[in-house]
C-alpha cells in the first residue's frame, strides 16, 4: 500500500513545516528574504528554474516555492526546531537537523503527509487517519464504533492562518494553479531530484485530500512535477467530491 507503506522524499511539499516552526520561531510574516546563491556548511541550495528573483517577501516564496529562501528561513528558525515541529505534525522520526531537510529530504508516507496538512485544515488542532469507523453483525446491530481521540492543539492557530493564507496563495497564483478550485483551497506542490516524486497536497474548507505520483524503483519520471499532473489529479478529485457542498471560506 503506497499510501501508507512507501517512504518518500517530499520535496517542496514539506516547505510548510518549515514555515510553521518558523513563525512559531518568532517569523516575522512581514519579512522579507533575498532570493540568491548562498552556501551554508558546504549546501548550496538552488531553485528549481535555475534562476533567482532578488528581495521576496514570505508568502511570494511559498507561493512561489523558492527554495534558498526555504533553507534560509528554516537556518534562522533551527534545524532541530524544524525536526521537532515535523515530529509534532506525526511526520515520524529519524529526520536529521541539516539544512537541505528544508527541501525535503526526509522520508514520509503519502498518509502522513496527508495527516500533517489536515492538523493545517483543522486549524492546529491533531486529525487521526483511521480505516475503519464502525462494525455491525449481520443483523445490523452495532458491535463497536471508532471513538473521538481528542483534537490536541499541534500549532498555534494565528500562525495556521498565516501560514493558509501563504498555501493559498500558492494555488492562487503560484506554483499549485493548476489545482485551483471553484471554491477557496490552500496548498502545496513538491517535485524531488530528477523527478522521482511527484506530489500535491491540500485542503478546502470541508477535505483534505494528497497526491504522490512516482515509480516503485525510485527511477525517474519524465518531467513530472507536482505542480502538473498531481496537482490536476487533486483538482479533479476534489471537484467530484465537493459536488453539493456550497463554498466555504477556509477559515
Amino acid at each position: 500500500n503506497r499510501a501508507t507503506s512507501a517512504r518518500r522524499q517530499p520535496g517542496s511539499a514539506f516547505k510548510p513545516v518549515v514555515y510553521l516552526a518558523a513563525l512559531e520561531a518568532g517569523l516575522n510574516p512581514e519579512s522579507r528574504f533575498v532570493d540568491g546563491p548562498f552556501s551554508i556548511a558546504g549546501y548550496s541550495p538552488r531553485n528549481y528554474e535555475g534562476t533567482y528573483a532578488g528581495e521576496v517577501a514570505v508568502a511570494e516564496a511559498v507561493a512561489r516555492s523558492i527554495n534558498t529562501v526555504a533553507v534560509q528561513v528554516a537556518v534562522q528558525a533551527g534545524l532541530s526546531r524544524v525536526v521537532e515541529m515535523a515530529r509534532r505534525l506525526g511526520l515520524g522520526e529519524g529526520f536529521e537537523a541539516e539544512a537541505s531537510l528544508a527541501l525535503g529530504t526526509g522520508e514520509v508516507t503519502l498518509l502522513d503527509l496527508t495527516q500533517a496538512y489536515a492538523v493545517l485544515a483543522n486549524g492546529g488542532r491533531r486529525a487521526w487517519p483511521f480505516v475503519i469507523e464502525r462494525i455491525t453483525d449481520t443483523e445490523g446491530r452495532m458491535i463497536w464504533r471508532r471513538g473521538g481521540e481528542g483534537a490536541e492543539r499541534i500549532a498555534d492557530e494565528a500562525h495556521v492562518r498565516t501560514l493558509t493564507r501563504w498555501l493559498a496563495g500558492a494555488v492562487e497564483h503560484g506554483t499549485g494553479r493548476l489545482a485551483k478550485l471553484d471554491r477557496d483551497a490552500a496548498g502545496k506542490t513538491g517535485t524531488t531530484q530528477n523527478f522521482r516524486d511527484a506530489w500535491f497536497l491540500g485542503f478546502t474548507a470541508d477535505l483534505v485530500a494528497g497526491v504522490w505520483m512516482g515509480n516503485d524503483d525510485a527511477s525517474a519520471m519524465k518531467n513530472v512535477t507536482g505542480g502538473g499532473a498531481p496537482a490536476r489529479l487533486w483538482r479533479e478529485f476534489m471537484l467530484e467530491a465537493h459536488k453539493g457542498l456550497p463554498p466555504r471560506p477556509l477559515y
